[in-house]
């Protein structure tokens, strides 16, 4: 299993790389689009697995529509009159849908409003947040390089931390092998990388004091990311939300801690 995960890490990540630094934008944005509605029908599997009756093909025709709609906006230079207003008046219809689905499809009436709720909280759980890679994008391919960074090394720092001095458990009943010592040491080692990428060749123009803040809050976002996706695995009685990946799981397993990452170092990125 270490070692499928390790050729799959091999070929994916060289891949992913060479997309975003040779290929103009908008294949990049694609591949961010594909990924996600793949992720969010793991997410929908998940909760049809915890009882809830979602409109898969409402969330997911809704999610791609919104990806595509944000791809072409970061990736071809489109700038529509009112993108604010258009996005907010799609997914208000994706709520009016979602809320009517239910009836046509023949929902039990006590499982409907968990059914609606989840297809439209997927759409704004996993499609949305993902947009914010096609945004970092935009700005620089070095960007998406840089939260990257941020995100692996939380993770590596967490699990060797962890695995080294962890004792104290950070929530047993969702992760049992997450301990409050792989969090900070997780969270120090974001903030490292951090400062470092932003003196250095990954985003100099940012400076350290601005790039070790980024790595903090993107990391503590990312960690928090990843305990949610344990938390709904736990709920839907599943070890992986799925299986393409051989010894990494599924899709939204990859992504979840980038989809609450991306949008915070978008933030900070585009606000300083």
């Amino acid at each position: 299993m270490a070692l499928k995960r390790e050729l799959a890490a091999a070929v994916a990540i060289p891949v992913v790389l060479g997309i975003l630094f040779r290929l103009p934008a908008i294949f990049f944005n694609v591949l961010v689009a594909g990924i996600a509605l793949a992720a969010l029908w793991e997410f929908y599997r998940l909760a049809e697995k915890a009882g809830f009756p979602v409109s898969k093909t409402v969330g997911l025709g809704a999610s791609a529509v919104l990806l595509l709609y944000w791809a072409a906006i970061r990736g071809l230079g489109i700038r529509p009159d009112h993108p604010g207003g258009t996005l907010a008046a799609g997914l208000l219809a994706l709520v009016f849908v979602a809320c009517a689905a239910p009836l046509f499809a023949r929902i039990d009436p006590r499982k409907a409003l968990g059914g609606s709720s989840a297809t439209v909280f997927g759409v704004l759980s996993v499609a949305l947040p993902a947009t914010a890679m096609c945004s970092l994008r935009a700005l620089s391919p070095r960007a998406v390089l840089f939260l990257f960074l941020i995100v692996w090394g939380c993770d590596s720092f967490a699990y060797y931390t962890g695995r080294s001095i962890g004792r104290h458990k950070l929530a047993p009943t969702v992760s049992p092998n997450k301990t409050w010592e792989g969090t900070i040491g997780g969270l120090v080692g974001a903030t490292l990388i951090g400062a470092a990428g932003g003196t250095w060749v990954v985003l100099p123009e940012v400076g350290p004091g601005l790039g070790a803040l980024a790595g903090a809050a993107a990391s503590s976002a990312g960690q928090l990311g990843d305990l949610v996706e344990s938390l709904w695995k736990r709920g839907a009685g599943v070890k992986d939300s799925g299986t393409f990946l051989p010894g990494h799981g599924g899709f939204y397993d990859r992504i979840d801690s980038l989809l609450f990452a991306g949008p915070v170092l978008a933030a900070i990125l585009f606000l300083r």
